[in-house]
């Protein structure tokens, strides 16, 4: 049988990375970062926003900035799916597997076409790209037993 070629995302709010599997290791073949589009400024939530504290403690953005981090979120997805769907096109893997945190991983869905997100065999919801190379397969192991 022959062994299951797949494609890993590992994406973070200012940078991803792709990967493929070649048994039994991972070898990193795309690495970029957000600062690389020239149309992604994002910043930190609590590098941009000015809350106000309203009645009974309850807090809100006066600034609207929180909107200016989702449009700068959901631009940057754009950016990974587009790289991820030029990898997927070269039709060298089985399947994907995505790693992103709750709010990146969402923008990631959003930005996906439908006919790519049918490939997408499995997820977590984690930011992964501090973690080495040689470390990433026991974050995954979960998943890739599909």
């Amino acid at each position: 049988m022959k062994p299951l070629r797949i494609l890993y995302l590992i994406a973070s709010e200012d940078g991803f990375r792709l990967l493929q599997s070649h048994t039994p290791d991972l070898a990193e073949i795309a690495v970029r970062k957000a600062d690389d589009f020239a149309d992604v400024h994002y910043t930190y939530p609590s590098e941009q926003t000015r809350s106000h504290t309203g009645p009974q403690g309850a807090s809100f953005d006066v600034s609207g900035s929180a909107n200016k981090g989702d449009e700068q979120r959901l631009r940057f997805a754009r950016h990974i799916v587009a790289a991820l769907q030029t990898e997927w096109e070269k039709g060298t893997h089985d399947r994907i597997f995505v790693a992103a945190g709750p709010k990146l991983l969402g923008a990631l869905r959003d930005a996906m076409p439908k006919a790519l997100h049918a490939h997408v065999a499995g997820e977590v919801h984690k930011d992964l790209m501090k973690i080495p190379v040689h470390d990433l397969g026991a974050h995954f192991k979960e998943v890739t037993q599909v």
